[in-house]
C-alpha cells in the first residue's frame, strides 16, 4: 500500500527520528486525552458565544476517541501514499460540509455507526501492505469526513452564528493539526518501520470494532 524509500541510518537512528518521537509523544498525549475523556466528559459542551464556539471547536476532535483515531488514521495513511496531501485536505474539507449539512438540517442517518465504520476501513489500510488507488481514499475519507462533521454539527444547533463560524474554524485547525502530525509520523516512518504503521492499523482496527458494536447496540 505504502511508497517507501531506502532509509540513512545516522548514528543507528532513522532520518527524523527526534521529530518522530516529538509528533508520536504528542499524538499519544492526545489519544490518552481523547480515551480519558470519551468515558467521563460529555462531548457537547455549552457553547454560548463566538470564544465557547472556537474552544468548543478545538476540543471536540480531541474529546471523542472515535473522532481522534479517525483522523490519525487519515493523517498516517496520507504520509505513506503518494501525494497523499489531497487525503486530509478532502477529510477536512467535507468534515465542514458535512456540520453545515446539520445547522441546515438535512438528516443524515447512522452517523455514529458510519464513523466507526470507516474507522476500521482505514484501520485495514494501514495493516494490508496494498496500494490503493489515490481517488478512492480521498473519496472514502471525504465521505467519513460528512459524518463526522455532521455529529460536530449537533453542538452548535440554535446558537449564533459567530459561534458556528469560530466552532469550524477549531474544528479546522485542530483536525488539520492533529492530520499533519500524523502524515508527518508516516512519512518518517515509512522509510524507516513500516511495520509500526500496520501495528498502528491493528489498533485502530480494534478500537473502531468497540465503538462500530456500540453504535448498534
Amino acid at each position: 500500500m505504502f511508497h517507501t524509500e531506502l532509509s540513512n541510518r545516522v548514528s543507528g537512528e532513522f532520518p527524523g527520528s527526534r521529530l518522530l518521537y516529538r509528533h508520536v509523544y504528542a499524538i499519544a498525549s492526545l489519544l490518552v486525552i481523547s480515551l480519558l475523556s470519551s468515558f467521563t466528559l460529555t462531548q457537547h459542551l455549552a457553547i454560548c458565544n463566538w470564544f465557547d464556539g472556537f474552544l468548543g471547536g478545538l476540543a471536540h476532535p480531541v474529546l471523542g476517541l472515535h473522532h481522534m483515531v479517525s483522523v490519525v488514521a487519515i493523517g498516517l495513511i496520507s504520509g505513506v501514499v503518494v501525494r497523499g496531501t489531497f487525503i486530509p485536505a478532502g477529510f477536512v474539507f467535507a468534515t465542514l460540509l458535512g456540520t453545515i449539512n446539520h445547522l441546515l438540517y438535512l438528516d443524515l442517518p447512522g452517523a455514529e455507526t458510519a464513523i466507526a465504520f470507516f474507522t476500521i476501513v482505514f484501520a485495514v489500510m494501514l495493516a494490508i501492505p496494498s496500494q490503493p488507488n489515490l481517488m478512492v481514499v480521498v473519496l472514502l475519507t471525504a465521505t467519513a469526513g460528512l459524518f463526522h462533521g455532521y455529529t460536530y454539527g449537533q453542538a452548535i444547533l440554535e446558537t449564533p452564528i459567530s459561534s458556528q463560524i469560530a466552532y469550524m474554524l477549531g474544528l479546522t485547525l485542530t483536525q488539520f493539526v492533529v492530520a499533519m502530525s500524523a502524515r508527518e509520523i508516516g512519512n518518517i516512518i515509512s522509510v524507516g518501520k513500516l511495520q509500526n504503521i500496520r501495528n498502528a492499523g491493528f489498533a485502530f482496527w480494534a478500537i473502531g470494532i468497540v465503538f462500530l458494536s456500540y453504535s448498534i447496540i
